[in-house]
């Protein structure tokens, strides 16, 4: 029996490693291409077992596999070469960490006598992403005297990726030549019994006024069980099923006495309502934290009891204890009912855009049409938690970091191959164009770009009253005029332009139709200022709440 020569080891190491992650459940592999990190790419894509997703840029497909996680909420694994690329990956890494999406970040190497020394796309990859990542793992170059050590380190980053529900970086330096047929791989692991679970959740809310603020990572389940025994349920944008326009509801003084719960369960990330933050400070209620997938933001500090435990709907006398006040609900509801009735009017098709009907408009699509909604940052994220209907389909957001750095390509991400819709304003766009390069590999995808000259969400802060107006312009709005038909044209997308809510609707309908890949101009009615806008919501708000309750 010939010896391995050291190419075949590492070929043989780098096999494995990808027949283990399978083996754990990774399915879908991103590679970007490089020379260094051949072994790896070679090895997965021989496999067979994996969906392979090749994309140029480095920071879009990190970003791409962030998506490719959300979706299907198990690990994704991205294959990166040496040096800068491995760099570019950091923000989706941020990104990954805060928002607790698994993913494999598999940055390949120079061997340890390479660095040091000026070798070309070297660095010091050790640690990369600092406390980012759930575990670093080194490798090192590949031993076959350590042949029964492979497997193992593949199950250790895998697991702690799905887990821990987070990035974890395996970093594997290569030597050339980098081509070569693997041998017989090592023995698959013996399966062990990795029974971790902890007790169910229990909580007793018998008879309360029950508020539950569900974020990103709530289950679906516990909205449906905490809606079905008489909690109100409200959730950012990313959480199906809860009831709407809360933020707008709770600015009323009068709205905000009259809803105060005996309690709140917390659940997940934040919702971007500053005004829910500061009603909870303002109302000094018990506030339970639920940690069923890793901790619960609480910036403000005003949770007051934790409970951790894995979510299973509780049957019998144990479901008993979970049942809440049925009226406050109903009061809830009705309320929301009479507000839904006066907003109908922005849904008019013949009206102008604003951001608020275009983020109506999609919802309202998605939800009849059974496709995703990827949602971006800003204004968009705000537009569909504030004034949109509740969405009944999954919805999606880059809700760690809160940046706008990578939105479509996560978008491209988060296509199950039913479609995306994916909501953003312009500069969320211009920010990730290179995304576009291998569009056409996503699947179908329409996403609607607000174009609305630059950044506005500054306008709701400080720096706009306290800056005169151009140098505000500047530093903050930075509007950009980009030739969105030209670009299209060149990526191969089709191009739409609308301006009232009919035409967003039909366009929205013909990408269902043709299963296209498409960039929607929604040419937004700047006459009214997006602030001012809002304000006349809010105050539409509080003449229905005075009403309501007179």
């Amino acid at each position: 029996m010939s010896v391995p020569s050291l190419p075949e080891v590492q070929a043989t190491f780098a096999a494995t490693l990808c027949d283990e992650w399978f083996e754990r459940g990774l399915r879908d592999v991103v590679i970007c291409p490089g020379s260094r990190s051949t072994p790896l790419a070679l090895a997965a894509a021989r496999h067979g077992g994996f969906t392979i997703h090749v994309r140029l840029d480095e920071r879009s497909a990190s970003f791409f596999a962030v998506g490719r996680a959300l979706a299907s909420r198990i690990p994704v694994a991205i294959i990166v070469t040496s040096g800068t690329a491995a760099a570019e990956l950091h923000a989706a890494v941020c990104e990954a960490d805060l928002a607790r999406v698994p993913l494999l970040v598999v940055t390949a190497d120079r061997p340890p006598w390479l660095h040091g020394v000026g070798a070309p796309q070297t660095m010091d990859q050790q640690n990369l992403y600092g406390s980012a990542v759930r575990l670093f793992l080194d490798t090192g170059v590949a031993d076959d005297a350590h042949r029964d050590t492979w497997r193992e380190m593949a199950a250790r980053s895998y697991d702690a990726a799905a887990s821990q529900r987070g990035p974890v970086q395996v970093n594997v330096p290569l030597i050339e030549p980098l081509i070569a047929e693997p041998h017989t791989l090592p023995a698959s692991l013996v399966a062990t019994d990795s029974d971790q679970s902890r007790p169910d959740l229990s909580l007793d809310i018998v008879g309360q006024r029950v508020l539950a603020i569900a974020g990103t990572g709530t289950p679906s389940s516990l909205v449906t069980f905490l809606s079905s025994h008489g909690a109100v349920v409200i959730g950012d944008a990313t959480t199906p099923h809860t009831v709407p326009y809360f933020d707008t509801l709770l600015r009323s003084e009068s709205f905000a006495h009259a809803a105060r719960p005996d309690l709140v369960i917390r659940v997940g990330g934040l919702p971007a309502s500053k005004v829910l933050g500061q009603r909870l400070q303002q109302w000094q209620v018990p506030v339970v934290a639920l940690e069923i997938d890793g901790p619960v933001a609480d910036p403000d500090r005003v949770v007051t009891q934790t409970v951790s435990g894995q979510w299973r709907e509780p049957t019998g006398s144990a479901a008993d204890s979970w049942t809440a006040d049925a009226a406050y609900l109903e009061w809830w509801s009705a309320i929301v009912a009479r507000y839904e009735q006066q907003v109908l009017g922005l849904d008019f098709a013949a009206g102008a855009l604003t951001e608020t009907s275009a983020a109506r408009a999609v919802v309202r699509h998605v939800n009849d049409g059974h496709r995703p909604l990827f949602v971006g940052s800003s204004m968009p994220i705000r537009e569909v938690e504030w004034f949109t209907p509740s969405r009944t389909q999954k919805v999606f957001s880059n809700r760690g970091v809160n940046g706008i750095d990578g939105v479509v390509s996560s978008a491209f991400g988060a296509n199950d191959g039913r479609g995306v819709v994916a909501m953003v304003g312009d500069l969320t766009f211009a920010h990730d164009l290179s995304a576009w390069v291998d569009a056409p590999a996503s699947g179908p995808v329409s996403v609607v770009v607000f174009d609305n000259g630059g950044g506005h969400i500054f306008d709701f802060l400080p720096q706009k009253s306290l800056l005169d107006e151009e140098t505000f312009t500047t530093l903050f709005t930075t509007p950009r005029s980009l030739n969105l038909e030209a670009f299209a044209s060149a990526v191969g997308a089709r191009y739409h332009e609308v301006s009232t809510v009919g035409e967003l609707d039909a366009v929205l309908a013909d990408d269902v139709a043709n299963a296209s890949v498409s960039i929607i101009r929604a040419r937004v009615n700047t006459t009214v200022s997006s602030t001012d806008f809002h304000a006349w919501l809010h105050r539409s708000s509080a003449r229905i709440v005075a009403e309501f309750l007179s």
